[in-house]
């Protein structure tokens, strides 16, 4: 599959379509995709991806503890509130106040179905809207 946009809404009152492009594949192998509308790189939200297969099975090797690991992960960095106020009239650099992430590790065996896959995947789709799940995440209160 070609590599494409990935467009997200996020929560503002208006939701606001955030476009992450493709740039490319780091050293380790991670797949980054940027939303490039912050003022600076330093604030560009990011979404990773990445697979780890296992290495090459031996022979008479067994596929019972053989995994393909599949990791996706949000970053949204905030920056810091600076003024322009400083005694040289040079607005200082634009600075990381924290980052916000989630990320997301899907395991499989390696001799699970597609289908197997595909029910994983739709069933964690449908928990990150479930009420209570919601509730932790956003309100930060955990299910009693």
């Amino acid at each position: 599959m070609a590599l494409a946009n990935i467009v997200l809404a996020d929560a503002q009152g208006t939701p606001v379509n955030h476009t992450f492009v493709p740039v490319g594949v780091d050293s380790n192998g991670v797949l980054w995709f940027e939303d490039q509308s912050a003022a600076s790189p330093i604030g560009f939200w990011k979404i990773s991806y990445q697979i780890t297969r296992p290495k090459p099975a031996a022979p008479g090797e067994s596929s019972q503890n053989r995994v393909i690991r599949v990791k996706v992960g949000l970053h949204e960095p905030i920056l810091e509130n600076v003024t322009n106020s400083t005694v040289s009239g040079v607005a200082p650099a634009p600075t990381i106040s924290y980052v916000n992430r989630s990320n997301r590790e899907y395991i499989f065996a390696e001799r699970s179905s597609q289908q197997n896959r595909k029910d994983l995947r739709k069933m964690d789709w449908n928990l990150s809207n479930e009420a209570q799940f919601v509730n932790m995440v956003e309100n930060l209160i955990f299910p009693y």
